[in-house]
């Protein structure tokens, strides 16, 4: 959005200006910001250069991490399927799917103990 006011004081030649970035808790991968010199905007007697357009990237840091609720899930025989919950450490922008694959303890699978 913007605008941003950049000022330029007697002699310089370069000058700085602040975007603000939000630290969220979103897992987003790398956003963007497309900044650029209008034209039009600036003072009589000053024109745009190259580049006049720049992209600023914005780097996440909440990566997302899945674990187990708990390391130990009780169920007896006739309770029915038994319910393990997984967990993310920061919410996501796009849905996730978790592939969790089983193997045999001291139970068997294949219909014997359990249907993997």
């Amino acid at each position: 959005s913007g605008p941003y006011s950049v000022t330029f004081l007697a002699g310089d030649t370069s000058a700085t200006f602040n975007i603000p970035i939000t630290d969220d808790v979103i897992y987003e991968g790398t956003e963007t910001i497309d900044i650029l010199i209008i034209e039009t905007s600036l003072p009589t007697g000053v024109t745009a250069g190259t580049p006049d357009q720049a992209v600023v990237n914005i780097m996440d840091d909440d990566a997302i991490t899945v674990s187990f609720n708990q390391t130990v899930y009780n169920v007896n025989e006739t309770d029915g399927p038994a319910q393990p919950t997984l967990v993310l450490s920061n919410p996501s922008s796009t849905n996730i799917t978790v592939e969790v694959f089983s193997t045999d303890g001291s139970a068997t699978g294949g219909g014997v103990d359990y249907t993997s």
